[in-house]
């Protein structure tokens, strides 16, 4: 086993596979990205300071000089030093601030705004207490604006929200700064000062949806809300007191001590238009047991595809959807998250347990899908003659389906490509499913870390799947090479 750093040439290749947004309905494209390459700023995508000016609602004064890249890092500088063109103080609202210190922002005003779609940035936080390092948006106007992360006190919080105007002051007035109002929360986890991790949020006109380390954190359906929105843009930056100051939280950034905020990438994908599903009715397909999903009162069975009880609808949500049949939806009663639960049908409430991603499986010539729940993180798969949810298998076909758009009728397994499941590990065992391409062949595999750096390179022959391998929670990419090439990522939990 040996570790270095991949060639630019294959790293833009794997990050094909491995920098994607959550799955749903609809596929995503990307519309913006910048990997922080080479030894400045990209001034075409970034203005280097705040678009309003140096000063917001902090003590530091923001100039271009504390924003650098260097080793495919951006990072902003927050120092103990007046900057020689700093006024004495700044005036946010009633506060005003002594401009004791000098650090950083970037915004993309002017330059790429975006309504609607997906963005992420990898973020390593200073660990310094009095900091405020944020990653957020804005249109011209405030509220609203969005918070994807802001780290002002403990270091293992980051918050996420939404301010807007109330909106029945909204309604007859439009936006307003003293009528704001909000709603989001925080997530606690690892010390987001040790290592870089992933922020996101997914916008459209019904939700936001954050996330962490690609793992879902808060759903919020406020379409109200919501809809004072339109097309943003990002802004990072690391401010210095205001918020993050108190008396048990003093600054420390000292002449001897700058905080930096470090960003690896930050990248925006939009879905695409086009729905997989356009028939007005389907059917779910079981490819294990060839037989479709009945609706039998609030319970949910296997039997003939011909059946009328098997007649289903899928409304896209955007980002997840909801799966109908008849006047009930398809849902985990109780709101359970327990692995092994049934599936049941019940009236639409709004829940997330009613709340279906649907991730298409591409080695299929018809649309296989698995539906995974939005509360649990589990899949619906089959069960006896029932339906659980449980955590997705890594071989077997109980938990993929063949979604029947009208009067089409089911693919026989002998016309499609056996399905590659999920990469899986467990125990200190990373298990590497084959593919019916691979059996009997050498196969070529490279496992890397999130930053991209190779951790292990070894072959697997015939049908050989698992390897002993010690691996820590995060997020691996895994390159197989068997004649093709596939990259899949995977979360060790």
């Amino acid at each position: 086993m040996y570790r270095y750093f991949l060639s630019l040439s294959f790293f833009a290749w794997a990050l094909s596979a491995y920098a994607t947004p959550p799955a749903s309905l609809n596929g995503w494209n990307l519309v913006f990205s910048d990997e922080f390459e080479g030894s400045s700023l990209d001034k075409s995508k970034w203005n280097p300071t705040y678009n309003w000016g140096h000063t917001h609602n902090h003590r530091a004064y923001c100039v271009e000089e504390n924003v650098s890249v260097e080793n495919g890092l951006l990072r902003i500088k927050g120092e103990a030093r007046r900057h020689p063109e700093a006024p004495a103080t700044c005036k946010s609202g009633s506060d005003v601030y002594s401009l004791d210190y000098t650090s950083g922002a970037i915004d993309t005003r002017g330059k790429f705004e975006v309504k609607y779609g997906y963005i992420e940035g990898r973020f390593k936080m200073p660990p310094h207490s009095g900091t405020w390092p944020a990653f957020w948006t804005l249109q011209d106007g405030w509220p609203p604006e969005i918070d994807i992360f802001e780290v002002p006190h403990e270091r293992t919080d980051h918050h996420y929200y939404l301010h807007y105007t109330n909106t029945d002051w909204y309604a007859s007035h439009g936006s307003a700064w003293d009528h704001e109002a909000s709603f989001g929360g925080v997530h606690k986890g690892p010390d987001k000062s040790a290592d870089f991790h992933n922020y996101g949020v997914e916008w459209n006109a019904n939700y936001l949806k954050f996330y962490f380390d690609d793992q879902l954190v808060a759903s919020y359906n406020r379409p109200s809300e919501i809809s004072q929105l339109g097309a943003n843009y990002i802004i990072v930056n690391l401010a210095i007191g205001g918020w993050a100051e108190s008396g048990s939280r003093p600054i420390n950034v000292t002449a001897n001590n700058p905080a930096y905020l470090e960003c690896d990438w930050v990248r925006v994908w939009k879905r695409n238009d086009t729905p997989l599903i356009t028939s007005s009715t389907v059917r779910f397909y079981s490819m294990d047991l060839k037989q479709c999903l009945l609706a039998d009162g609030h319970s949910l069975r296997l039997g003939d595809c011909s059946d009328p009880a098997a007649t289903a609808s899928v409304e896209d949500l955007g980002g997840s959807c909801r799966i109908n049949f008849g006047d009930q939806v398809f849902e985990v009663p109780n709101e359970s998250k327990a692995a092994g639960d049934p599936v049941g049908l019940w009236g639409w409430n709004g829940k997330p347990h009613q709340q279906i991603n649907l991730y298409p499986q591409k080695d299929y010539s018809s649309l296989v899908v698995t539906m995974q729940f939005a509360h649990s993180g589990h899949y619906a798969q089959t069960r006896g003659d029932g339906v659980v949810q449980d955590v997705l298998p890594s071989s077997g076909l109980s938990a993929y389906w063949q979604i029947l758009q009208g009067d089409e009728q089911p693919t026989d397994m002998e016309e499609v490509t056996i399905g590659r499941p999920a990469v899986a590990y467990a125990d200190g065992v990373l298990t590497i499913p084959l593919r019916s391409s691979a059996y009997g062949s050498r196969r070529e595999v490279r496992l890397y870390d999130a930053s991209g750096l190779l951790l292990s390179h070894f072959s697997l022959c015939g049908e050989e799947t698992q390897v002993p391998y010690t691996l820590s929670k995060g997020v691996y990419l895994l390159n197989v090479e068997d004649g093709s090439s596939y990259a899949e990522r995977f979360l060790v939990k």
